[in-house]
């Protein structure tokens, strides 16, 4: 059965404190206008709003007049993210997509092209895990000719040779509407299989904030449709204080299974990497625990790759 990792802006934050490859950092949204130098664009009477960039941009978007306003701040958005780029040593993502298989699943709400060029440079491991971007990314691009999804600096649609347009994004508004863009709505389907059947769910960083509030419904009602809700465990990854975690995602806890943790090496993906619903079935439903299998500390990606090959080799031969 699959384990579904949801990824929110907590878990590039966690996987890249000092910033990308260049020390480019990656903004929160108090602080996006302050990093995107957006001040000069944003009309007097929302100076207030300059730390709560979900309401800025609501307000903004929700004036016909400020349109033009609206363009300057979704390209310069577009460009600071587009230019950024990984580390050359191991990150947590590169940890994150090791752990993980092809029955796997990795939900992410960042913009960033972080989490798919840390995949990339592992693109000789074959089975490596599915990623749906929910709202959209500056990595991806969509051929409309072909209806496929590609990574965008290749530039053109491996199928039919024809440029890629650009993955929508999805800002901060209340109404997102996932069902508009077809691409985007591809990405929730896929998102709600998964809730209906992974045995193990991660939520990594993301904080459900206000202007995802219909993202979060459409995820609890996913996941109460899960044939093994009753069996099934959330592991939260987040800094904040327990109880507020607890308190966000009430809804989609079960009884008691679920733990909140402050790091992802405290994870069961950390230490059962590959394995983690294997590990996690017996231990839980067959009463025949596991012994743990944790990373250790890589200083490059080829001894990631090499100390992972026995697991491959294992996967391979029940293939």
């Amino acid at each position: 059965m699959p384990h579904l990792v949801i990824l929110g802006a907590g878990a590039s934050l966690a996987s890249f404190p000092n910033g990308d490859k260049h020390g480019r950092k990656l903004p929160l949204m108090n602080s996006l206008v302050e990093k995107l130098d957006l001040y000069n664009h944003i009309p007097d009477k929302f100076e207030g709003l300059i730390t709560d960039f979900e309401k800025l941009y609501s307000n903004i978007s929700n004036d016909d007049s400020l349109l033009s306003v609206k363009k300057i701040i979704d390209k310069k958005v577009y460009e600071y993210f587009y230019e950024m780029n990984i580390p050359n040593k191991p990150t947590l993502y590169d940890y994150l997509i090791l752990s993980l298989r092809k029955k796997d699943l990795i939900a992410t709400f960042n913009w960033n092209p972080l989490l798919l060029k840390t995949m990339r440079r592992h693109s000789k491991i074959v089975n490596l895990p599915n990623v749906a971007f929910l709202h959209g990314n500056v990595a991806v691009g969509v051929c409309k000719y072909c209806n496929l999804k590609g990574y965008k600096y290749n530039n053109i649609c491996h199928h039919c040779n024809r440029p890629y347009d650009d993955m929508r994004l999805l800002f901060p508004v209340e109404n997102k509407n996932y069902s508009a863009d077809k691409t985007i709505n591809d990405e929730w389907e896929m998102l709600r299989h998964y809730f209906e059947i992974s045995l193990y769910v991660t939520i990594f960083g993301y904080s459900a904030p206000n202007s995802d509030i219909d993202a979060k419904k459409l995820m609890l009602d996913a996941s109460m449709k899960n044939r093994s809700r009753e069996f099934y465990e959330l592991e939260i990854i987040d800094i904040k204080p327990e109880e507020e975690v607890e308190e966000t995602w009430h809804d989609f806890i079960h009884s008691h299974h679920y733990s909140v943790i402050d790091n992802f090496k405290e994870s069961y993906l950390w230490h059962h990497p590959r394995r983690s619903t294997d590990a996690f079935f017996d231990a839980y439903l067959m009463n025949s625990p596991w012994d743990d299998n944790p990373f250790p500390e890589f200083n490059d990606i080829y001894e990631m790759h090499q100390w992972i090959e026995p697991l491959i080799r294992e996967e391979n031969k029940k293939l």
